[in-house]
Formats: C-alpha cells, structure tokens, sequence
C-alpha cells in the first residue's frame, strides 16, 4: 500500500514538473478573468503620478508561477514583462517612454498570473500622469524607533530614480540627534539643521552656498529667555529671518496601545533670528507663559506667521492638549507684528490642529489634526485636512483608516504633497505623495518608489520629515561636522534691524 502510493506520488510529482516546462512564459490560449484588482506591494493602483517619478516597481501578492505584466497608453506605447518571479522590475528607459508619451496622459496595466498551468486576468487598472512635475528632490531623516537615537541620517533622494545620498549621519555626528531640517522655499542652497548632542551641544545648523562653496554656521540659540534647543523652524520667503519654536518635550510610554509612546510638551515658546546681525530676539505677541506656541510656518507672501497655540496643562492632563491654528501679522518695513488671530481653532475642528503648512498661490492650508497633542507623529489616528483659506472649508484626507499622517510638505507648484505615514503596516513612517487639484481635492497616496519593491517590509528605519527641494543639495554635506564642533557662536537676546534676503552671520565653517 505504501509502496503503490509512493509511486503514484512520484508519477504525479513528474506530470507537475513536465506540464510547469511547458508553460508559456506569456499568457495564450483560454485566459480567466477574475473580474477584480490584483494585489500589489506597494499599491500603485488607480493613481495620479508625476511626470518626472521614477519607475513604480512592485510585487504581485498573488499565486503563481508565471507573471506577466502589459503597460500601455492610449498613445500607442506598451511595455511588457514576463518573470518567473512576482517582484516587476520596470526598466527606467521603457518607464520614461510610457511617461512621455502623447494624447492622453495614462498608462493602463494589465497583470496576469499562472498557477497550476491557469492564466489569470486581474482588473485593468489605469494611472494617470499628471502635467505638473514633482519636486526633482526630496530630503527626509531616517531613525531608528527605539529611545536611543543612535542610528539616523537626513538623506536628499532623487525621485526620479532611484539614488539616495546622505547629508549628514550618525557616523559623521555620533551620539548626535540631528532633527527638523528645513529649507527657505525648497531652496537646496539654505538650509538648516537642529542638533542635539551631549558633546556639542545643542547648535542651529544654519548652511547656504557661496557660489559653489558650502557654508556653514553653528548657532548658539540659548538666551535669557530661551532654552538653547531650537525645535521648528520657518524662513522668511525674502527677509533674512528665521522664526523657531522652543520646545520642552518629555516621553510618555503607555502599557497598552497601538502607540505605545507619546510626547507631552511642558512648555513652548517662539523666537525670532536675524541672520545678519546673528541675534535672536523674542515674538512679545506671541510670548504667553499660560500657553504653548510652536510650529511655526509663514505665509508665502510673508506677510503673516502662522503657528500652533494650546493652553499649558499638567503632565497628568496631557490627553487634553489641543492646538489652534492662530496666525500674526508681520510687516517687513518697520519689523512690527500685529495681534495673533484665530485661523483654525481646535474647538470647530473637533480635535488637536498642528503642523500649518500654506500652499504656494495662498488658497489651502494642510494641517495635521488629531484627538490631543501637538506632536501628533505619535498619534494613532492622526490625519490630514485641508483648509481651504478663502472659505474656511475643511475636508478630511483618508479618514477611514488610523494611519498615522503627519510631517507634510507642498512642492514648488502646488500640485504635490508629500507626508510621513505609517498606514503600510501601523509601526514605520514612509513618505507618500499625493496630486493636489486646482480646486483642492487629494488624490490617492502612493508610497515613494524603490528600486526593491519589498524594500519597506525590511526597512526598519522610519522617514520623518520630508521636504521638497528644487535640487540637489551641494556644498554643504560634510560642513556639518565642522559647524557642529565650533564652540565660538554666541546669540543674543536684543532686537535689530530686519535683516534683507541673502545675509548670514559670521564665523562660518569652509
């Protein structure tokens, strides 16, 4: 009996290898139709893309053991890949021909898989590609989740291919936290970086580029009314000013929840820095010791400051902080501020509004809301609205998850957005892009591409503040770690003149 099952075993294990060398490695003859979507990783179903991104490759999560992949346009341009493997490599000269191609900007694909000698059909899915181009660069900071920050880096990444190069690590700065990176209006060439270091101290990185040498300054942010750790900051679009935030900010850890860390913010303040002269002065409007004033973000025209106001509450009480959205006038002649205004108040938004960011043409403000906290990276349901200035309407960006979106930034143009989220598996933060119409409306994120598509189910990095720039960043990479050790910067607390575009202070690293 056993025997006769063993050889029947072995027969059939034959037939199966004989049949599988005779599969097409294209799909022919009778085809099924299942009549719904593939699975893919990363879902790159149904969305509006860049012309300018780099290859959407991907994975198909389904059974079998032949793949076939057709990408086409109505233009007449198709692609096609066959594999013995799920992962779909797309080469970056066929990408770029479907993306230049005329008439109407789509790519329609087809995927098919074989399983036991069966062709399947999936769902046509088309993407769109749209006018505007993203950004030709993104910067983000890559850290680790644990409490001890000792392995991160801020990286500048090509998004139309693949390549990714550091600016500044833990391998450069040990034992450094470098944190909230920003540029002045996707400038590459102005930049600053926030460094927390028992050894060095806690200095605002200011860089800029001399032509086409890298400079850079290190800041000494400690006066008799700030605490020296500079957090947010924001540029002035044309004066040469920096406005940061002043943040105490302790962790909580909670025993059970899908976010078992949380950040509560003893106290914050805003300060103001002028480039030329090297001072730092502080906001009177907006100094209020009963209330917490952080995230700073200017109007495009710089003509208001925008920030995040929430009363001061015990540590105990820390589930009850919620910010508005409260922006103040400045003018640039006399350097004068005007009274701080309610934009957004938590109050109508049913919950903690944080992170203002302004589109470029002045219409929308993208914030972060969720149920308490300004630092909602570490709230479960965290997502994002847009606000439309004009009128005040508000529409909720993918609500019917507990994503995680936070940290957002606009490009240059309008049409993109970029944010961290955690909505791929609820622990790691990757950036995801969205298409922002002409009237406001956001289109389906889709996760930045990798040239490994399972590259996020190994990752254990998280992205965390991602900025559009408009290139690359040169020069500067490697004035860090000079500016960080110079001990000689020294800011001030008095006021000054307003500082005009394109001056920095003296003492710069080469």
């Amino acid at each position: 009996m056993n025997r006769r099952f063993m050889a029947c075993a072995l027969a059939g294990a034959v037939i199966t290898v004989l049949f599988a060398g005779c599969i097409p490695d294209k799909p022919e003859g009778r085809i099924f139709c299942t009549g719904r979507l593939p699975k893919l990783y990363p879902d790159y179903t149904g969305i509006v893309i860049p012309p300018n991104i780099a290859p959407l490759n991907f994975t198909i999560m389904e059974k079998g053991s032949r793949f076939h992949v057709s990408l086409r346009t109505p233009g007449g341009r198709s692609y096609q890949i066959s594999s013995k493997q799920p992962e779909i490599m797309i080469p970056a000269k066929a990408w770029q021909s479907l993306l230049e191609s005329g008439g109407k900007r789509q790519i329609q694909i087809d995927v098919f898989t074989c399983d036991k000698g069966v062709w399947e059909k999936y769902r046509t899915f088309t993407d769109t590609v749209a006018a505007e181009p993203v950004d030709p660069y993104l910067v983000y900071r890559k850290i680790n989740i644990c409490v001890k920050w000792m392995n991160m880096g801020i990286f500048q990444r090509n998004t139309g291919t693949f390549t990714e190069k550091p600016l500044v690590s833990s391998s450069d700065l040990p034992r450094a936290c470098m944190n909230c990176h920003s540029f002045r209006c996707g400038n590459p060439e102005e930049m600053i970086v926030q460094l927390r270091s028992g050894d060095l101290g806690t200095p605002m990185l200011i860089g800029w580029t001399d032509g086409r040498k890298g400079r850079m300054s290190a800041v000494d942010t400690k006066t008799f009314f700030t605490s020296g750790k500079a957090g947010f900051t924001a540029w002035h679009p044309a004066a040469g000013i920096v406005v940061f935030s002043v943040n105490s900010f302790g962790m909580l850890y909670h025993t059970a929840a899908q976010e078992v860390g949380d950040v509560f913010d003893q106290s914050s303040d805003l300060a103001l820095y002028r480039t030329d002269s090297g001072s730092i002065e502080r906001i009177d409007s907006t100094a209020r010791p009963d209330r917490l004033e952080t995230m700073p973000e200017w109007s495009p025209d710089g003509r208001y400051l925008y920030f995040c106001s929430a009363p001061c509450v015990a540590q105990e009480s820390y589930d009850s902080v919620r910010c508005d959205i409260m922006r103040i006038s400045y003018d640039r002649s006399t350097g004068a501020w005007g009274r701080p205004d309610a934009v957004l108040t938590a109050e109508r938004a049913g919950g903690s509004c944080t992170q203002p960011r302004i589109s470029p043409d002045g219409r929308f403000m993208l914030v972060t809301h969720s149920r308490y906290s300004d630092f909602p990276i570490h709230q479960a349901r965290s997502h994002l609205c847009m606000v439309a200035l004009g009128s005040g309407a508000i529409s909720v960006i993918d609500s019917t998850g507990n994503f995680n979106d936070a940290w957002h930034c606009w490009s240059r143009n309008g049409r993109w957005i970029v944010f961290s989220s955690k909505r791929m598996d609820r622990r790691f933060t990757r950036p995801f892009f969205s298409y922002v119409s002409e009237n406001g409306t956001v289109h389906k994120p889709f996760v930045m591409p990798q040239y490994d598509p399972a590259y996020y189910q190994s990752c254990i990095l998280s992205y965390n503040i991602p900025e559009f720039i408009t290139g690359p960043v040169t020069g500067m990479p490697g004035k860090f770690v000079g500016a960080a050790h110079l001990k000689n910067h020294k800011a001030g607390g008095t006021a000054s003149a307003s500082a005009p575009s394109g001056q920095h202070p003296a003492g710069d690293a080469e």
